[in-house]
């Protein structure tokens, strides 16, 4: 019971909003000496779950490129190349991001999640379509713009990931349904799994128009577009 306070620990230091590295060190130290395993055996622990899950380590090395390129005005140019573009409305270039990605994730293609690809660069791109009329962006237009992006990262995500035959999920699914007696494969899962996803698509295109349309005449009393 007392290695359990390692997982108090980790609870008290989020709520005091302290530093996450510094929660889960001391989290660390307190659950081995609770449990009483020896230093040898938690370094041994520690390096071997290193290991393991080094290629969790991408993530940071994005986060610090992606954070070393806004710095040296990746945002900036991102606006300005998206001002280059006649006759694009803000819910267009999501709904083609939002295409784009759906196919990157069929054809197991990364292309970047939310963190790290549409935050610095697709929503200062999307933003500039509205700066470029001589506008400035309302919380309420640009809180919608965040959640279309969301939306098209999980249906993306979510419909395109069972259109791969060897991607985890569809072996999950085939598996489940072994267990209660049906006998499937892979492929006929992909066969029925993609008209699914691309009417996910069309009806995630489709709502995105309808309502960045709305959202832009409430704010701006029109759809902006990029100058031709």
């Amino acid at each position: 019971m007392l290695s359990l306070l390692g997982v108090l620990v980790v609870v008290i230091g989020f709520a005091l909003k302290l530093e996450p590295i510094a929660i889960i060190f001391v989290s660390a130290i307190v659950t081995a000496v609770c449990g009483q395993i020896p230093p040898g055996e938690l370094l041994e622990t520690i390096g071997s779950t290193f290991v393991a899950n080094r290629t969790q380590l991408i993530t940071i090395i994005l986060m610090l490129l992606t954070g070393t390129l806004e710095r040296n005005g990746l945002k900036e140019a991102g606006a300005e190349l998206i001002r280059k573009l006649k006759g694009l409305s803000t819910g267009m270039l999501i709904a083609v991001w939002g295409v784009i990605y759906e196919l990157a994730i069929i054809f197991k293609v990364p292309i970047g999640s939310v963190p790290a690809y549409v935050r610095p660069i697709l929503m200062p791109m999307t933003i500039g379509i509205v700066e470029s009329n001589g506008r400035a962006v309302p919380e309420e237009h640009e809180e919608c713009l965040k959640a279309l992006y969301g939306m098209h990262y999980n249906v993306g995500n979510f419909f395109g990931q069972c259109c791969f035959a060897a991607n985890g999920s569809v072996l999950l699914i085939q598996s489940t349904l072994a267990n209660i007696g049906y006998e499937v494969d892979v492929m006929q899962i992909v066969r029925v799994q993609i008209p699914v996803a691309i009417f996910a698509m069309i009806m995630s295109v489709t709502y995105t128009i309808i309502v960045d349309t709305r959202v832009s005449k409430k704010c701006y009393g029109a759809v902006l577009k990029t100058q031709k």
